[in-house]
């Protein structure tokens, strides 16, 4: 087991409508850092200026990691709206590499469903070859853009992987610039569908989203439901990867980290 300590940070939360409220939470925590959400206005590329985060992550003794919109869908049929979420994807590289965030956080886009009689029919699956052609724009475009850098992208279960989506992510991971999240909540909500596929590709795990849960319900405080959290930390231990208490209000963030002292030291 690596025997560096565990880093752990917070999410930005609603409860924190601004950079200075979220340092002010994460150091009441002791926290190592703070993941900032492109799905907050306030944490736009736009309205961060990477010198203010350098400056705010040397002040506070902390870092940064970014989480991307969760509705970037880098494979999309149309091209000049996959276009614009690819753009998004290389400015935010460009300036992550200025702000000093060295681990970028997305999901894989699923795609537009149609219902059926019995259940949901994925279009990427039935167009597998120009989604995969997408993806692989994508990874290659991406990896242009963050190399020399210490930059690396992890790819966050959301939903349970299906075979095509798994397809794509073993397809990003042949780029070293991208890497795996391991989201603890989604994966117990699916009953551990992408646990095992993570780790047997551990050495590619590099961020994790903890969170405890119960049956379909997660985002909660640690502690509070029935995910074996002690393993899942070990895990994040083993391979040294970042990991973002990722509940949805202070309340619960400082429930867990309560949790943590108490069980973690």
């Amino acid at each position: 087991m690596n025997d560096q300590p565990l880093r752990f940070g917070m999410p930005f939360l609603l409860e924190t409508p601004d950079l200075g409220a979220a340092l002010a939470l994460c150091s009441k925590l002791k926290l190592d850092f703070i993941e900032l959400n492109q799905n907050f206005p306030e944490c736009l590329t736009e309205n961060l200026a990477p010198a203010e985060l350098r400056e705010a992550a040397v002040h506070e003794g902390i870092f940064f990691t970014y989480h991307l919109d969760d509705a970037l869908n880098f494979c999309d049929f149309k091209p000049k709206v996959r276009e614009a979420y690819v753009q998004t994807a290389l400015d935010t590289i460009n300036w992550a590499a200025e702000a000093g965030v060295e681990t970028i956080n997305l999901h894989l886009p699923r795609g537009g469903v149609v219902t059926l009689p019995d259940g949901p029919h994925y279009l990427y699956s039935y167009h597998q070859k120009a989604f995969m052609e997408n993806v692989r724009s994508f990874r290659d475009r991406c990896s242009e853009a963050a190399q020399g850098r210490s930059i690396r992208l992890a790819i966050e279960n959301t939903e349970g992987w299906a075979d095509y989506e798994l397809e794509a992510v073993a397809e990003l991971l042949r780029s070293p610039v991208f890497g795996l999240t391991l989201d603890i909540g989604h994966d117990d909500a699916t009953g551990g569908r992408d646990l095992r596929w993570i780790e047997s590709r551990k050495d590619r795990l590099i961020h994790m989203h903890a969170h405890d849960g119960v049956g379909q319900t997660n985002h909660r405080a640690f502690g509070s439901g029935d995910i074996p959290l002690q393993d899942r930390l070990n895990l994040a231990a083993e391979v040294n990867a970042t990991i973002v208490i990722e509940t949805k209000t202070a309340a619960a963030l400082e429930e867990s980290v309560e949790w943590l002292r108490k069980h973690r030291g």
